[in-house]
């Protein structure tokens, strides 16, 4: 069989739809635990501010023996995609340690700071659950443990007997929690609608291209055989000529059908077609994949035959004769005797010579075999 189509190719483009890959999720957490390293250890110039020595030793020993080794442990566990499911849990835990240890220290500040200290607990919960990259599960279980953990905090005041303090701020947390997740929930709705946005219009993509290499193949193509038209053996000669490579020549056979109006005449046109389509099979078999077969004309075909010494072009030659002769389709004006054959005219490659010029000689050399008798090969 010949190789179908040679020079159109499926130009792959980057258009693959933005999905929700493992490294994107991996490098969002990544940026959100680094930024939560940082704000917590921030912090700390705070609370050296505003505590007094015991309390500050309290806040300092939160920060950094709790909540920085969850979140160094998370940035680890970051790296490994395997444990995917123990960075969630504890990338989870740090957010809620980070959120806790802001709503503690909270309870031994000074005013105005208490308050300040109470509002960044919220805001910590707000913003693990709308930026965090976690699953949505592991959000909804981060953000109800860190607001109930939060009440738990705000109302007893860290003491006991409870002091029943900062009633208040329950209300606040309840609202901060379903907002939180609230907002999630539509970011995520939306990140799924946009990557369907962006799957559909990659597969569009891929349809078009697709459509469009067909339409040029189909343009290319003589739509009774379904070998290669002029067109497409004009587009051959053209970019041959378009190259500065010096051409090593290309060995060419020009076929013609033996008496093929006579069998128009005789069979009709459909039967002729159908005899057409029978030789082109044949021909396909006994051509490599790097030959290309076009119909020249009617009953006229041209193969280009690469890189094929004298010799083994024109043993080529033979083989297509045979190859049709065996076929035995009876020729209706012929006899009862007579069968479809082919003259093939030969134009071994020349060096330098154009694929123009090689077809022309192969013409010649078609013209010297019909007038030698037909069902022969002529060089």
């Amino acid at each position: 069989m010949t190789n179908q189509f040679p020079i159109f190719h499926d130009r792959r483009t980057s258009d693959t739809p933005a999905t929700a890959h493992p490294m994107r999720g991996a490098g969002a957490r990544r940026r959100f635990l680094i930024g939560t390293l940082l704000v917590n250890l921030a912090a700390l110039s705070i609370d050296f501010a505003v505590l007094d020595a015991p309390h500050l030793a309290f806040a300092v020993g939160l920060r950094l023996l709790l909540v920085t080794p969850l979140v160094l442990l998370a940035l680890v566990l970051n790296r490994r995609p395997d444990d995917r499911a123990m960075q969630s849990a504890v990338q989870a835990t740090a957010v809620v340690a980070f959120a806790l240890s802001v709503t503690a220290i909270g309870q031994f500040a000074p005013e105005p700071f208490a308050g300040r200290y109470m509002m960044a607990a919220l805001f910590v919960v707000f913003a693990g659950a709308l930026v965090s990259a976690l699953s949505w599960p592991a959000t909804k279980i981060m953000t109800v443990t860190a607001t109930v953990l939060y009440i738990v905090i705000t109302i007893s005041g860290l003491r006991w007997p409870p002091a029943w303090t900062n009633i208040d701020l329950v209300g606040l947390s309840l609202i901060t929690c379903v907002i939180a997740l609230r907002a999630r929930k539509r970011k995520d709705t939306q990140i799924a609608e946009l990557e369907a946005i962006r799957r559909s219009d990659a597969q569009l993509k891929r349809d078009l291209r697709q459509a469009n290499a067909a339409l040029e193949r189909l343009s290319a193509t003589d739509p009774l055989t379904g070998a290669f038209n002029r067109r497409y053996l004009d587009d051959l000669i053209e970019q041959e000529a378009a190259s500065i490579v010096p051409s090593l020549g290309q060995g060419v056979l020009m076929i013609d059908v033996d008496h093929f109006k006579l069998f128009n005449d005789y069979g009709g046109h459909a039967a002729g077609d159908r005899c057409l389509r029978r030789i082109v099979a044949a021909i396909r078999r006994n051509l490599r994949a790097c030959d290309v077969l076009v119909r020249y004309g009617g009953e006229e075909f041209a193969v280009v035959l690469p890189g094929l010494d004298d010799a083994e072009l024109y043993e080529t030659a033979e083989r297509l004769c045979r190859a049709v002769s065996a076929l035995k389709i009876p020729h209706p004006g012929l006899g009862e005797a007579g069968i479809v054959t082919i003259s093939v005219g030969i134009a071994p490659a020349v060096p330098a010579e154009t694929l123009a010029d090689a077809i022309q000689r192969a013409d010649q050399s078609l013209y010297r075999a019909k007038r030698g008798g037909r069902n022969r090969v002529s060089a």
